[in-house]
């Protein structure tokens, strides 16, 4: 029997099954093929979800070549973390990732060719004053890269360096800047921060969404150094908690513009840093968390410590529904930035829809096995019969390549 044969008699088989299948089989398949899809859709759903958490995707963006992980570190205020604390933290993950081999020696700082990186912030409210307009908005200080772990849309200008010697380089959201200025189009104006000029970098597309909102974020944003925020402005994680004063727009009375005053020494030994976030190597599963929290000897009922990278996998959401009735509990002294409310926000409706996929799964492959059981049951063969077929294929196989083989020994 020639392949033609063979397919025309499977087509012939395959038409046969599906004319003699009755309305209760085709409900019955049509079932299992609606939760197939409901699996892959629902999986399709989830990537789009993801793709959009770009706070939580430095570990992918920082290297093609190296498998590298991103691992945040959320302190309350109350523990007094400055910038001298996270110079201690950047030494010791250098140190700890010289002694592991994932750096050479004399790479003690991040730049170029460098295997890690991070950031930190701190949240606040600043009153930012241009003529005889003042706007009191939020705050987010940073220093580190800021900006990588963080690419928000640049409406205008560039992002500026969180680490840069000038302190006195901001970034305004686009609602911030059209209340001073009417205008995008701002780089290198100025505005007063405490009575000292502050100069415009850029501007920047605020984060929106449902859960970014509900997190706190619906007032006018300043990027700025964290040693400014902390000079010239009020460190307070829960400013994104307030009654709505935030964000209104105050005009003076006066018909003279603003006087500059005030000191343009910042204060270097402030405290009040609330996340540190760390791009590194993971060259295994939960080995930068690890890593982390051994290096830089945290105490986690004080300290929360979230691997981003792995938050949205099915392990990981697998995990939180065994704990989703205590997923709301907050045993720790710590208020979470917005971009971490949001992505908390996310994994617990990933979560549900993984469970969905469980509940999908579960349901087909019982289907399945009661029609493999039936079949079984109402089976027309024997094992000797499937054995001396298989052996009669075999023997077929065997004799049309031994006479091809002869055919063409020639040519």
């Amino acid at each position: 029997m020639n392949r033609v044969d063979i397919l025309a008699k499977m087509k012939a088989g395959i038409t046969n099954f599906f004319k003699n299948l009755k309305l209760k089989q085709i409900i019955y398949m049509a079932v299992i093929v609606l939760l197939v899809l409901t699996i892959f859709g629902l999986d399709l759903y989830r990537s789009h979800v993801v793709h959009r958490q770009y706070d939580q995707q430095m570990g992918q963006r920082w290297s093609n070549e190296t498998r590298c992980g991103q691992v945040s570190m959320f302190f309350s205020e109350n523990q007094g973390i400055g910038t001298d604390k996270i110079n201690e933290y950047v030494y010791n993950i250098n140190k700890g990732l010289i002694a592991d081999g994932l750096q050479e020696a004399d790479a003690s700082t991040q730049g170029s060719g460098a295997v890690w990186n991070y950031c930190y912030s701190a949240v606040g409210s600043v009153e930012l004053t241009r003529d005889l307009k003042s706007v009191t908005a939020v705050a987010i200080g940073i220093g580190g890269d800021y900006f990588q772990f963080h690419p928000m849309r640049v409406m205008s200008g560039n992002y500026f360096a969180g680490d840069t010697l000038m302190k006195d380089h901001i970034m305004l959201d686009e609602e911030l800047a059209w209340q001073l200025f009417g205008s995008n189009n701002i780089v290198g104006q100025s505005i007063l921060i405490g009575g000292v000029p502050h100069y415009i970098d850029g501007v920047v597309k605020k984060d929106s969404g449902k859960y970014v909102k509900a997190s706190g974020m619906i007032f006018p944003t300043v990027y700025m150094s964290f040693e400014s925020l902390a000079t010239y402005g009020k460190i307070d994680a829960s400013v994104l908690a307030t009654n709505g004063t935030l964000g209104k727009v105050d005009v003076a009375s006066k018909n003279d513009d603003e006087a500059e005053s005030g000191t343009s020494d910042v204060e270097v030994q402030a405290k009040g840093i609330v996340c540190m976030e760390i791009v590194m190597p993971n060259t295994v599963d939960n080995y930068a968390k690890n890593f982390v929290i051994d290096k830089l000897q945290l105490n986690t009922t004080q300290v929360e410590v979230v691997d981003n990278t792995a938050r949205f996998e099915n392990g990981n959401l697998f995990n939180l529904l065994t704990k989703f009735n205590t997923r709301g509990m907050q045993t720790k002294p710590v208020i979470y930035p917005y971009w971490e409310n949001n992505a908390r926000a996310y994994e617990n409706i990933l979560a549900v829809v993984f469970l969905i996929q469980i509940i999908c799964a579960v349901i087909a492959f019982i289907m399945v096995a009661i029609i493999v059981v039936q079949a079984y049951r109402h089976r027309k063969w024997t094992v000797g019969m499937l054995v001396q077929k298989f052996v009669d294929w075999k023997y077929d196989v065997e004799s049309n390549l031994k006479y091809h083989n002869e055919k063409w020994k020639y040519f």
